[in-house]
């Protein structure tokens, strides 16, 4: 089948993923292919950001939050972060 959306990764939340050991960002890689079939999937793993103009979702993944946008058919995952960081990084991103 093929996949309904494409994931675009950021510069950014590639280097995100550099940093991260490889077993992690192994996992955290399989779930955002994951995304190209349904980037809102049912469940607790996908929570929609408040407080911002552009709709922004995160993907909890472990202990790391990946946080994308879907327009059109697109997902754009804009940082992937420890979710220890997420609040710094939100603050950062807007």
């Amino acid at each position: 089948m093929a996949d309904a959306y494409v994931v675009d990764v950021t510069p950014r939340a590639n280097a995100d993923l550099q940093s991260i050991s490889a077993d992690v960002a192994l996992r955290i890689s399989k779930k955002m292919r994951e995304l190209a079939q349904d980037p809102r999937p049912r469940g607790d793993t996908i929570k929609r950001l408040q407080g911002l103009a552009t709709p922004t979702l995160r993907l909890r993944i472990g202990d790391y939050r990946a946080v994308f946008r879907v327009q059109n058919d697109v997902v754009r995952v804009l940082r992937i972060v420890h979710r220890s960081q997420l609040d710094r990084t939100l603050e950062d991103l807007f």
